[in-house]
C-alpha cells in the first residue's frame, strides 16, 4: 500500500498507531517522503506500547545517533517483559554497540531462546570473546561454524578464538579450509585479506602473502594492513618494495592531475586543494621512509578483528524484512 493511501486511512483513523508505524517504515524506503521520525514519534506519543516504543528507539539509535534517549526507552520496554525476541535483541545490540558486552549477554540469551536466528548465537560468542571468556566464545562460534555459517564469519572468529586459546592446529585447520573459498573481497564475507591475517598469526608469512596477492594487492594500501605488509616484507621483500614504489607513483600522478586539472577533483576552495596536495606529499615522504626503514612485526588487536553479525532491521511490522507485526510469542 502506498504512503498516500496510508495517509488517507490515518485521516479516517487518527489514533491508529499501526498506520503511523507503517507510514514511518514506508518513508524509510522513500527518500522523497522523509517523515519517518515524525510518525514514529507520533505513534509513541499517541500510545506507548512495546511496538511504538521499540520502533522509535531503533530509529533514534541507528538513524539519529541519540543513543542515551534510545537506550532509556528500550530499557523501559524490557521492564514490561515483552513476549517476542525483537526488544531483547535490539537492547542487546544497542549495548554491544556502546561496548557494554557484559550487560548485553543476558538479553542476547533471552532473544536466543525466543528466536532461532543464528546471528544471535554468533553475537553471544562475540560478547564472551570481548569479555575474555574464550572457552565459552569458542563453543558458540563452533556451533554456528558447523551448521549455519554461510558468510564464514563464525569460522573466522572461531579461528582467532582458538589462537587465543593456544590451539594453533585448529586455527590452521580453519584457515586452510577457508583459503580454498577465497573469492573477490567483499565487506559482507570473509575474503583473502582476512584469511591472510590467520596465517600471519601462525607465522606463515608465505601463505599470508599468497592470499594477499590472490585477493589483489592493488585493492589496499599496504601501510593500512600492517600484518599483511609485514608478511610480504618477510616473504618477498623485492615485491614489497615494488608495491610501495607504485604507491608513490600513484600519488605523484594524483599531484600532477590536481595541478593540471583541478576541476576533476571537485575542490570547494583553493585552500582545500592545497591541503590535499600537502597530504599527498606527506604520504610520499612517509612511504619513502617505510621503504628505507622497513617494518617491524605488528601485534594486532584481535578484539578489532572479530566480526559481529549485523542485526539488520529489527523494526516491528517491516514487510520487506518479514518482521513480526506485533509483540507476540
Amino acid at each position: 500500500m502506498t504512503i498516500q493511501k496510508l495517509l488517507t486511512q490515518l485521516a479516517i483513523n487518527p489514533e491508529d498507531t499501526d498506520l503511523m508505524n507503517r507510514i514511518a517504515i514506508k518513508s524509510l524506503e522513500n527518500a522523497a517522503f522523509d517523515d519517518c521520525n515524525k510518525f514514529l514519534q507520533l505513534a509513541y506519543d499517541t500510545k506507548k506500547t512495546v511496538k511504538t516504543s521499540h520502533n522509535l528507539a531503533w530509529y533514534l539509535f541507528f538513524e539519529l545517533g541519540e543513543e542515551d534517549k534510545a537506550i532509556k526507552i528500550q530499557r523501559e520496554i524490557i521492564k514490561q517483559n515483552p513476549k517476542s525476541y525483537l526488544p531483547y535483541y535490539l537492547f542487546a545490540t544497542m549495548l554491544i554497540d556502546i561496548g557494554n558486552y557484559n550487560d548485553a549477554l543476558p538479553y542476547l540469551k533471552i532473544a536466543g531462546k525466543k528466536s532461532d536466528r543464528k546471528d544471535i548465537l554468533h553475537n553471544i560468542g562475540c560478547c564472551y570473546f570481548y569479555l575474555g571468556n574464550f572457552e565459552k566464545s569458542e563453543q558458540y562460534f563452533g556451533k554456528i561454524n558447523k551448521e549455519f555459517d554461510h558468510q564464514c564469519r563464525s569460522a573466522f572468529n572461531q579461528a582467532i578464538t582458538n589462537f587465543k586459546l593456544g590451539n594453533l592446529d585448529i586455527t590452521r585447520k580453519i584457515a586452510d579450509r577457508l583459503s580454498t573459498k577465497v573469492e573477490t573481497h567483499s565487506f559482507d564475507t570473509i575474503g583473502g585479506y582476512e584469511i591472510a591475517l590467520l596465517y600471519f598469526l601462525l607465522d606463515d608469512f608465505e601463505k599470508a602473502s599468497q592470499l594477499l596477492i590472490k585477493e589483489g594487492i592493488s585493492g589496499i594500501d599496504l601501510p593500512d594492513w600492517s600484518e599483511l605488509s609485514y608478511s610480504l616484507f618477510i616473504s618477498n621483500h623485492k615485491q614489497w618494495v615494488e608495491e610501495h614504489k607504485k604507491m608513490i607513483t600513484d600519488r605523484k600522478n594524483w599531484i600532477e592531475e590536481i595541478k593540471t586539472d583541478p576541476d576533476e577533483w571537485d575542490f570547494d576552495s583553493e585552500q582545500e586543494k592545497q591541503e590535499r596536495l600537502n597530504e599527498l606529499n606527506d604520504e610520499i615522504n612517509t612511504i619513502d621512509n617505510i621503504i628505507i626503514q622497513g617494518v617491524a612485526k605488528p601485534t594486532p588487536d584481535l578484539d578489532k578483528k572479530i566480526w559481529i553479525e549485523p542485526a539488520g532491521c529489527l523494526l516491528f511490522d517491516c514487510e520487506i524484512h518479514k518482521n513480526i507485526a506485533n509483540d507476540e510469542e
